[in-house]
This record gives structure tokens, sequence and C-alpha cells, in this order.
């Protein structure tokens, strides 16, 4: 309450409570957070160093426990935050910073009316205001300390009273602002001294220029740092070149020449080293940009795939089918720029599994028969009985490589028919040599540009006109994946006439292996239907008893609503938690049946939560619940990290409701269907 003069009764900082659960410090690394609390009145927080992404994550964790620690009570707090020792906060860890921040004020009801930020350097002063709207706070900027305690006790009752500052601007200062932001973002070698009166202090838009600068100097570092890791490894590699160079030179000399080896074998090693660094980069670059691009497209197929199937009229029913369409092959075109990624890193699995063979093509078919019977064309699929049934190979590239050349055939054949065809080449005891073709009735291709097509990013007709779209990648990948499986893409075509592609590849022979005795060739034709996905959607039995309970762990609140959605449609209800950790309490409370766990959230991420899940000693009702992960990662390492944590199984977004339907009835037990 205020006293007789107006001011509301003093604090100072003896007050402060603390707790050693509320702070963390790295004496090695120099780097520090600290909490503290005078309850119904104010949070006190202090931290230091060069605050990383990992120790920024820590500090979350730690603040948060001050949250729930019952010791704020319902008072109108403020918040008093000491950044004098603070050196350096990266782009990463602001980010980390302010969305977790977010969640917490949510979570915990938890709203500072103003934050004292106290001895800020101009450049974290500015990075601070360029969060300060995304957390909804109100910053006041003071010296020290001592400062934020005056203030506070003697304006913090009148604050609401306070009016913004009015500044006028003139058009001239903002036509020169314009132009000081372009030579910020593309001349290198500008420097802010040659404009000093320009953006003196008190100019009014001096703080939005040093905003700019910010995040300038974030983009140009990260931008740095890729240039030279790239010149470390070419420098690394140069050096290895004029050193093999050397070792040639002076055969002669045998002690000379085991220096020169040495000397080499160490620098190849540094190249390689530094190289798997790059790789390991761009590994973790394409898991991210495939979580994040992902992560949106699944919320566009699932929501389509929802809206076909609720009462639409015929024009409505036609444009969701459009866009449902659009999000597949946008789907398509991602996996295949990442595929390429993938493979020109050499990040293929080299391990070969057993595999039917026509049941591959059953599946092959059962994905472009609908393609092929929408553009009118036969697609026949022709396996010998004398071919074994059971083969060890790389099924799932050999899926790959078929459908990229069948795909391929549906794009530039008009009339007639497309025919897959294996033949028996060659066969021993353990191995069987085998012809696989695609040969189409099709436009063909000039004699000049046969070689081109499997060029990446190439099309046949790169003019505006062209009929048929794509990455240019297909192909490309088709030709890198065949090699890879030991063989060679063959193609023989003639302009107006058609086209072959044909490869031989060898696949071991299981000892137990019978052969099949089923017809020698599946054909399909059918006519077309705009609405396959919607009556795919309504052919989805609700078959689940009462009693199945499903808990989903998603912190994207779209992909929420798809999960719900679908569960929905397959008879089912989920219950949501947002991280880990609220999905680890939920366990304790609920037996449920099967938990559906994304992997990348705040707090706690869906791999940690697994391997909590699983311990007895953390309390849930049932640690051995079937986990599937659901996640926007693709990658095989995502896949076997999965597993390590002890996760049942792997669905990827974007999916359908089939694949969802699928992954339920592997993993809920029996008795529950």
């Amino acid at each position: 309450m205020p006293d007789k003069r107006g001011v509301c009764n003093p604090v100072s900082i003896e007050m402060i409570e603390f707790n050693p659960e509320w702070q963390i410090e790295d004496n090695e690394l120099g780097i520090y957070y600290i909490s503290g609390v005078i309850p119904q009145r104010l949070i006190y927080t202090s931290l230091g160093g060069n605050i990383q992404p990992e120790f920024a994550q820590r500090a979350i964790l730690s603040f948060e426990k001050l949250l729930c620690s019952g010791r704020l009570g319902n008072g109108n707090y403020s918040r008093i935050a000491d950044f004098s020792e603070v050196k350096k906060i990266p782009l990463n860890s602001r980010i980390l910073y302010a969305d977790a921040l977010n969640e917490l004020q949510e979570k915990y009801n938890f709203q500072p009316k103003i934050t004292y930020v106290c001895g800020a350097s101009l450049l974290v002063k500015t990075m601070l205001r360029a969060i300060a709207s995304h957390v909804k706070q109100n910053l006041v900027f003071v010296p020290t300390v001592q400062d934020a305690f005056d203030l506070f006790n003697n304006v913090s009752c009148m604050w609401e009273t306070e009016q913004s500052e009015q500044v006028i601007i003139s058009r001239k200062e903002m036509n020169d602002f314009a132009k000081l932001c372009g030579q910020i973002l593309y001349d290198k070698s500008y420097s802010i001294e040659e404009h000093r009166k320009l953006l003196r202090p008190e100019h009014p838009l001096h703080e939005l220029y040093k905003i700019i600068t910010v995040l300038n100097n974030d983009l140009r570092e990260l931008l740095e740092t890729e240039k030279e890791q790239n010149h470390k490894i070419k420098a690394a590699l140069e050096t290895s070149q004029e050193l093999n160079k050397e070792l040639s030179d002076q055969k002669k000399n045998v002690e000379e020449k085991k220096e020169i080896q040495k000397i080499l074998i160490e620098n190849l090693k540094k190249a390689r080293e530094e190289a798997e660094i790059a790789s390991r980069a761009k590994s973790e670059f394409l898991a991210n940009m495939s979580h994040e691009i992902r992560t949106p497209l699944h919320a566009a197929i699932g929501m389509t795939e929802l809206l076909l199937d609720t009462p639409l009229n015929s024009q409505q029913k036609h444009y969701t089918h459009n866009i449902h369409i659009s999000t597949k092959q946008l789907h398509q075109l991602i996996n295949d720029i990442l595929d390429f990624s993938k493979i020109e890193s050499g990040r293929l699995d080299k391990e070969k599994s057993l595999f039917d063979l026509r049941k591959l093509f059953d599946e092959i078919s059962s994905v472009l028969t609908s393609s092929a019977e929408k553009a009118g064309l036969q697609l026949m699929f022709i396996i010998p009985p004398s071919i074994p049934s059971t083969l060890s190979g790389h099924p799932n590239y050999l899926q790959q490589v078929i459908i990229n050349l069948v795909q391929n055939a549906l794009k530039f054949t008009y009339q007639g028919k497309i025919i897959v065809n294996v033949e028996p080449v060659s066969e021993t005891r353990d191995i069987i040599n085998l012809r696989i073709s695609v040969k189409d009735t099709g436009i063909g291709i000039p004699e000049g540009k046969k070689e081109l097509i499997f060029q990446r990013f190439t099309q046949l007709d790169s003019s505006a006109t062209r009929k048929e779209g794509g990455t240019g990648l297909g192909l490309a990948i088709t030709r890198k994946l065949v090699e890879f499986m030991g063989g060679t893409i063959n193609i023989e075509s003639r302009e107006h006439e058609g086209s072959e592609f044909w490869f031989v590849i060898s696949f071991l022979k299981p000892l137990e292996n019978k052969k099949n005795s089923n017809a020698n060739s599946v054909g399909h034709i059918a006519a077309s239907s705009e609405h396959d996905t919607a009556e795919a959607v309504q052919r989805i039995e609700k078959t689940w008893p009462s009693n199945t309970r499903i808990l989903v762990v998603e912190d994207n609140r779209i992909n929420q609503q798809v999960a719900t959605a679908m569960l929905a449609k397959l008879g089912l209800t989920a219950d949501i938690a947002a991280n880990g950790l609220e999905a680890i309490e939920a366990l304790k409370q609920v037996p449920y049946t099967i938990v559906i766990m994304d992997l990348q959230m705040p707090l706690m991420g869906g791999l940690d939560a697994t391997r909590e899940i699983r311990k007895m000693e953390t309390g849930v009702i049932n640690p051995n619940v079937p986990i599937i992960a659901i996640t926007a990662n693709a990658t095989r390492e995502d896949r076997q990290e999965c597993l390590n944590a002890c996760m049942n199984d792997f669905i990827t977004k974007p999916f359908m409701i089939q694949s969802l339907k699928d992954i339920l009835q592997k993993w809920i037990p029996e008795s529950c269907i």
C-alpha cells in the first residue's frame, strides 16, 4: 500500500529470498543465472557471461522452478533483471529464451507489469527491445540494480499514468534512413562511422538502426562461419594435393617419401574430419529444414483430407481436391530435394534386407494405378514365375527408382501404355541378376538430349509453356540410387515413339527360397475418379472400443487439431499434452493405451520424455506403454534415435488417416481391439 506521501512500501535487495534450486552457475565457463523473489511484490533475476542456447535452456528450467514454488502468491509483480555482466547473447539463445518465456507466462499466468533492465550494454538493450513485443513486456532501462529499486519504490504505483513519448520524423530523415538500411544489408564494407551525424544516439531512428544492425550481424556471423569452414576444407584438400604431387616427384629418397606420406595422411585425416564436421552441419540443417517445412505441410494435407470428408458442394469439393493434390505434389518436391541432398552427402543405408519382389510391385501399383487411370493409360507389371519369391537387396531404394521412372513415363505419355518388366539375365546358386525396365509409348527423347535428362535440375523442355512441372531431380536421384545398388541405368528412345529405361542389378537368394507360381503379369486399366481421396477417408472403419485411451503429445496447436480430428474420424478420442513434462504427469494419472509423441518440443522433447517414462522410478502407471514417434524429421538417424530412446515405432509428417490407422492397429494391444 502507498504511504502518506503516495509512495509504495519500499523494498530493497536485502529483502529478496533466494533458493539454490533457482540458480545455476558454471565457474569454468564464467556464466551464471540467479533468481529470487520478494513475495507479492517483485521477481529478481541476474545473469552474466556468454549465454549460449544450452545454458539458456537450463536457465529457463531454473526460472520455472521459482514460478511453481508457491512463493509468488497472487501479487501484481514487477521484475528486475540485472544484465550488467552479460557479454554476449547469440541469436539462437534469444529466440529460445523469448519462446520459452512466453510459454511460462501463459502456463503460470505470470505477466510482469514492468521489467527493469539493469546495466545492459547498448547492443544488449537493442536486442532486448527487438524481442520485447514478442514476450509482451514493458522494459525500463537503468544503469544499476540500486537505480531499479529506487525507481520501483518511487514510481511503480504510478506507472499506468505515464504517457508514451512522441517524436517527429521528417520525410527526408525517413528516406535517408531507408538508404542507410540498404547500405547496411548489402555493403559488407560499410561503417557506421561514415554517418555518425545521421545516427547520433538522440536521433529518433537510432534504435531502429541498431535493431537492423543486430539482425544483419547475426546473419553475417552465420555466413562467415560457413565461409570459414569451406575455406578450411578447401585449403586442406589443396595441401593434400600438393603433398601428393611432391611425393610422386621424390620417389628416390625412401625416408623422405615416408615422411611425406605421414604428412599426407595427417592432412587427409584433418581434411576428412573437417569434411565430416561440415557434413554434420549440413545434416542438422536438412533435419531442421525438414521439420520446419513438413510441420505446416502436415497441417495443410491433414486439414484438406479431413475437409474432403465433410458436406461440400461440387465446386467446393473440386477446389479442395485440387488443394489436396497440390500439397501432396509439394510434399513430393520436398522429398526429392532432401533425398538428393542425402545422396550427395553419402548418407545412404548400406545394409541389405529381405523382401518380396512381387509384393513390392503390388505396393508400387497401388500408389501409381490411380494416376495412370486418370490419364487414360494402361499400367502393367510383368514378373516371370521363375523369379524367386524372396530376395536380399535394397527394397526401399529399388521401389523409389521404379516409382520415379513410372512417374516420369506418366508425365510424357499421353496415350497407350506403360510396362514395368523384370527379366532374369543370369543366375547362380546364391545370386540372380535381373534386368528391370520401364517402357512407355510417350513422346520420346531426341538423340542429342538423352544424357541431359540425368543431370540435376534439368528439364527436357524448360520453357514457360511446358506441360509438366517438377524439380528436374527425379531422374538424377534415380541414376544415383541405381549406381549405389551396383547397376547402371540405360535408355533407348525414339522421338514420337516412346522410351525404355532399364538397368541390371544383382540380388542375393536366401537358401530357403521357393519359386513363385503366380501369374506372370498384372495389368491395370480403370476410369478416373476425382473423389478418390474423399472416398478413401469414408472407407476407414470405426472399429475401436471405448476403453482405448490415446495421449497426443504435440506442441503445435494446428497439428494438435489435425491429430485429434483424424483420431475422431477413426472413432477415437485423445487427450493433449504440449510437451514431455505434461505427458509424464498425464501418464501418472491415466492408464493410456498408446502415446503419440512429437520429438521437438519446448521444456522437454519426445526423446527425453520417453526415457523418463521407461524408468520405473518416474511413477507412470504403465512404463511399457507403446510410444509412437510422430515428427517432421525424416532422416535415418532420427529413426535410430527413436529406437535408442525405447520408442516403439515412427511415423513421419505429413501422413494420411490410413497410415495413422495402420500404425495404431500394429501397436495397440489385441485385448484393446
